[in-house]
């Protein structure tokens, strides 16, 4: 799974394909060289950057100036060049949290892959990391309450002030934006309702994509429409003419007459 996507293209064609960005310090038209689903390493260039949370074949190993090529072309990657650089990745992300000084705690949410708190001078705050996304809570902090590491988190989500942010489709890094929150929060900054905003999408398809999608539901309905028209009603494939049968799941089979 990567957050950020890169549309790339390869020097034989102009068509665009998504792979896996963990490197924030490319930009759209860079050079780079992409590892494709074969194994090979191929020189691409990025088209686009998305923030999708995509899970792409493909992955981008580094820049192109940073690769050597031999005589016979054959890429020789950088001993030491990062896979991964700035807040690319889950784990980095809660890395940089705990350098901050957030304390992780245990939840008993499953789909949480870290939960971590911190207090200022009147306030609690827990940052919730999942697979597509990041939630912040915020609550008054009682009687200077301490978060003691690997506690229990056990209050309700509806207690305090609560926000679910969606890693597909934000316009901007949402970890560099939650870093961002945390500093604001240790810092006793008082008004704090931009981070509480809803961003991203659950839904991580495109607007081409779900118009495909509607495409073929709209196709299987037609497909199902003739079946029950052609069908004696016993579940088995109905036939069309010249050979063509057409089975209960609206899809079309040469099996002769």
């Amino acid at each position: 799974m990567s957050y950020i996507v890169a549309f790339v293209s390869f020097e034989e064609s102009t068509k665009e394909f998504p792979v896996q960005c963990f490197r924030t310090d490319v930009k759209r038209r860079d050079k780079v060289i992409v590892r494709r689903t074969d194994g090979k390493l191929r020189s691409a260039i990025i088209q686009n950057l998305k923030y999708f949370n995509w899970d792409c074949n493909g992955r981008i190993e580094c820049k192109e100036d940073e690769v050597i090529y031999k005589a016979d072309g054959e890429i020789v990657l950088p001993k030491g060049s990062p896979l991964v650089f700035g807040l690319a990745t889950h784990d980095i992300f809660i890395k940089e949290l705990k350098l901050h000084g957030w304390v992780p705690v245990k939840s008993r949410r499953r789909q949480y892959r870290a939960v971590l708190g911190c207090t200022n001078a009147t306030k609690v705050a827990y940052i919730f990391v999942r697979k597509n996304g990041v939630d912040i809570q915020i609550l008054a902090r009682i009687d200077h309450e301490v978060i003691k590491p690997y506690s229990l988190h056990a209050l309700s989500f509806s207690e305090g002030e609560m926000v679910h942010h969606f890693l597909a489709h934000t316009t901007f890094n949402l970890f560099e934006g939650m870093l961002r929150f945390s500093k604001s929060f240790i810092e006793n900054e008082v008004n704090l309702d931009r981070y509480f905003i809803p961003q991203g999408r659950s839904d991580k398809r495109t607007e081409e994509l779900k118009k495909k999608a509607r495409e073929r539901k709209s196709s299987r309905s037609e497909m199902l429409d003739i079946y029950d028209a052609c069908s004696d009603g016993d579940g088995g494939p109905a036939y069309l003419g010249d050979g063509m049968w057409i089975s209960s799941a609206g899809g079309l089979h040469d099996l002769g007459r």
